[in-house]
């Protein structure tokens, strides 16, 4: 898409992107969830799609069926499931899929192609980003799930069946609405917590949401 158009920065919720939001100049409110404004001198805006894969398939279409952008940026914390993610880190995510679309056969999950159903390659594997973003963040496979991880044998089956780094409630279904429209993304997510047994002391999300923003930031001009 030309250069004219705005970069779009999407994030499930307002909290997860605030501080990018504060660094808008010449700030609007499009609507109740679509914010415009500049950084680098160029326009961008910023979407809050609400959690989970549905909102996020909702009014990311819905924005992206309205208005032109350039690209599309996701922004947003995360859990990890790799052993030598520091909390607070800062990644990119290169593949994802749905992970709990499917149906439990007995006590054996199967994605749709395993069921017989319909679907599209996107339905039952891996989205992959076809152009990564040049950045210093490591590159990672995410999960997307309904439900976020919280029992040893939940997490245990998710390993062995993807072999996951990270997991969120929208990334899959925001490579996938990507994907659908041609709109070339990269995604960036931060490490709250680790995939475990629940354990909200652990986690440290204003930590993680100032490092995704701070690193969005840093690297924009590459983006803006």
């Amino acid at each position: 898409m030309p250069l004219s158009h705005p970069i779009l920065i999407v994030s499930a919720t307002e909290a997860e992107c605030f501080p990018l939001i504060q660094k808008l100049t010449r700030r609007k409110n499009i609507s109740q969830n679509l914010y415009s404004g500049f950084i680098y001198d160029r326009p961008v805006e910023l979407l809050i799609c609400g959690i989970g894969s549905v909102a996020t398939t909702f009014n990311l279409t819905q924005t992206l069926m309205q208005r032109s952008y350039s690209r599309a940026i996701s922004i947003g914390i995360a859990g990890s499931f790799a052993d030598d993610t520091i909390i607070g880190e800062t990644v990119q995510i290169t593949e994802d899929c749905f992970a709990d679309l499917g149906i439990d056969d007995n006590g054996q999950f199967c994605n749709l192609r395993e069921a017989g159903l319909p679907c599209e390659d996107f339905d039952c594997g891996l989205i992959t980003n076809p152009s990564p973003t040049p950045s210093p963040h490591r590159k990672m496979r995410g999960i997307t799930v309904q439900t976020t991880s919280g029992d040893n044998k939940r997490i245990n089956e998710l390993v062995s069946r993807y072999h996951p780094e990270i997991e969120t409630m929208e990334n899959a279904a925001f490579f996938y609405v990507c994907h659908k429209t041609k709109l070339p993304f990269a995604s960036f997510r931060a490490v709250s917590n680790k995939v475990e047994p629940r354990n909200r002391k652990n986690w440290r999300i204003a930590e993680a949401i100032k490092n995704v923003n701070d690193a969005v930031i840093q690297i924009g001009e590459i983006f803006f």
